[in-house]
């Protein structure tokens, strides 16, 4: 089986235990770049993943479109852009054949975020383009990975054993995640990708 991933940095922090979990015989590919918007998702997706050169896909974009860079009043794309992006996007990969996982944007600390970056990301941003692209991969027939809500697990009788709670996983900057962040999103990844195939 021939896995691609596309994603921004916490694809790239994940991907290590993304392999860890896929069975031998898995090939895993990804850009060596972090993939950041849905514009340059769109912009790069042939040169990232050639048509026709894997069996599942799993992809997410999000937590860089709703980025607003210093001096700027809007987001990095506006949602009517995210989501035109998306519909592309969905539609050249439905192309190729293979089983498409989109993930929801992982979960943010706006309040710590904010205070140590000079751009700017804000929670209420984050779920708007979450719902706007489960909207879209539903109505385009892709497979969501509801990667936001697996995240923000609390209740004791639905966290494992060795569960942590989110707050606990993220770094300083409010984004990204520690070791043990990265490596429960590269299980949660594995396992959307092994379900998508069964």
């Amino acid at each position: 089986m021939r896995v691609a991933l596309i994603g921004d940095s916490i694809r790239m922090n994940a991907q290590p235990f993304v392999r860890e979990r896929l069975p031998p015989g898995v090939s895993l590919r990804a850009p060596d770049v972090n993939c950041e918007s849905s514009r340059s998702v769109r912009a790069h997706l042939d040169a990232w993943l050639p048509p026709g050169t894997f069996d599942v896909l799993h992809i997410n974009c999000g937590l860089h479109d709703i980025r607003y860079d210093p001096g700027r009043s809007h987001p990095v794309c506006l949602p009517h852009e995210y989501a035109d992006n998306l519909r592309a996007i969905f539609d050249a990969l439905t192309r190729g054949g293979a089983t498409i996982v989109w993930a929801t944007s992982t979960p943010i600390d706006e309040v710590r975020h904010n205070a140590v970056k000079a751009s700017r990301r804000y929670r209420a941003d984050l779920l708007e383009y979450n719902r706007i692209s489960v909207e879209i991969a539903n109505a385009c027939g892709i497979r969501v990975h509801d990667l936001h809500a697996k995240l923000l697990r609390t209740s004791i009788d639905e966290m494992q054993s060795n569960d942590q709670p989110i707050d606990d996983l993220l770094l300083p900057d409010g984004v990204h995640f520690t070791p043990a962040g990265n490596a429960r999103i590269g299980a949660h990844i594995a396992d959307a990708i092994l379900s998508a195939v069964r």
